[in-house]
């Protein structure tokens, strides 16, 4: 998927809410966060991802909210197995903390837990060319940090980094994709 694609289908996700992310409550702000996210698993290789969380801005600093992300590569090697054509969407729910601070720059940590509904096609290491189709569910984890920088009082950009696993379990046979992400975007308040 092109860097192109990606950011026409994150504005085509946000343009429904545009509106109704900046209407303000005596307690809180709604915000919008379409981002592109890139996971470097530990197998070494990369996973591509458009997502959108909608959360509400507590004066406390907490952040609740939900996201989605589409996840996708074309090849993972896991377990002895060879996988192809995954796709990944997990559906969360997700929790920031914003560090109080008077500067245009505003730190942040984050953690979503959520179900990640995953298909790919599978092979054995030895025959590749030897496939089947798996649809699966797993249990979504996200948790890490970033850093949000306010462009206008109505306009954020972001930068984030953490971990992320796509189907945790405490099965070590299972497939389970995990590693690394970073994730850049915009939050519309």
């Amino acid at each position: 998927m092109t860097l192109k694609k990606i950011l026409i289908g994150n504005l085509l996700l946000i343009l429904p809410f545009l509106s109704f992310a900046q209407e303000k409550t005596n307690n809180g702000t709604f915000s919008v966060s379409p981002a592109f996210e890139l996971l470097r698993s530990t197998h070494s290789n990369l996973f591509y991802a458009p997502s959108l969380k909608v959360n509400y801005l507590f004066a406390n600093g907490l952040e609740p909210g939900f996201g989605i992300e589409y996840a996708t590569t074309p090849i993972h090697h896991d377990n002895g197995y060879v996988l192809y054509k995954l796709k990944f969407l997990p559906i969360y729910g997700n929790l920031k903390y914003n560090f109080k601070t008077t500067k245009k720059i505003r730190p942040y940590v984050e953690t979503s837990l959520g179900i990640s509904f995953n298909k790919y096609d599978i092979a054995e290491d030895p025959t590749p060319d030897i496939k089947s189709k798996v649809s699966e569910e797993g249990f979504y984890v996200y948790t890490g940090f970033g850093a949000k920088y306010s462009i206008t009082p109505k306009l954020n950009t972001f930068l984030a980094v953490g971990l992320k696993g796509y189907k945790m379990s405490t099965n070590d046979l299972d497939i389970n994709p995990h590693g690394l992400s970073f994730m850049l975007g915009f939050t519309f308040l």
